[in-house]
């Protein structure tokens, strides 16, 4: 009877080893056909580097804290290396969940689970973003796990909590999506109209 329990016991550890690992392969690495991305979760209260709070101060407009944002990685941000207004700000990106993660740095989220982020903030390639946030022409443009793209996302209000990606790091698919489509279905992702009051509304869209 003991030898059995500890073959189920081992045989269990061989599963949820091979469940973990991601399931984004190749150069970039891709899934499905659509090209995958890391994922991590912050708590902010400043604007951000797209300027998204009022001009006077560094505090965030509400719906910048509230809502489904993102803080990409600096090649994605600007591939230019600006830390500010950046080519991508303002522009939204379709996340699709691939079921997988990286080991040992987040756990399951179901497969197929989409929302809209839009780019309000940056991941800066300095400590402590560097596994994530490093992609540059040195490595290949991919960060330590592989991936050409990272989404830090935004949780200040508990949004990522919510859908049950708060502290799972899920792994996924990205495409640039219609902001204000997807706020009109779903008001957490801001509309294009927002993103005009950002200070940096005249980079980007």
């Amino acid at each position: 009877m003991r030898a059995f329990v500890v073959a189920s016991f081992l045989a269990g550890l061989v599963c949820v080893s091979v469940e973990g690992a991601g399931k984004c392969s190749g150069s970039p690495k891709r899934y499905n056909g659509k090209m995958c991305a890391s994922t991590t979760h912050y708590e902010d209260y400043h604007k951000g580097a797209c300027g998204c709070g009022p001009a006077s101060g560094d505090n965030q407009f509400q719906w910048n804290h509230n809502g489904f944002n993102t803080a990409p990685n600096q090649a994605f941000f600007d591939a230019a290396g600006g830390s500010w207004c950046g080519q991508n700000c303002g522009k939204c990106v379709r996340l699709t969940t691939t079921g997988g993660w990286v080991d040992g740095q987040g756990g399951h989220v179901s497969e197929g689970q989409s929302h809209v982020f839009m780019v309000t903030n940056l991941c800066p390639n300095v400590y402590p973003n560097t596994r994530w946030c490093s992609q540059s022409a040195s490595n290949g443009f991919k960060n330590q796990d592989g991936y050409h793209n990272h989404f830090d996302l935004e949780n200040g209000a508990g949004q990522l909590s919510a859908i049950g990606w708060a502290d799972k790091n899920p792994e996924v698919t990205w495409e640039f999506a219609d902001c204000t489509a997807a706020h009109n279905a779903d008001g957490r992702t801001a509309s294009d109209a927002m993103y005009h009051s950002c200070q940096c509304s005249g980079h980007g869209k």
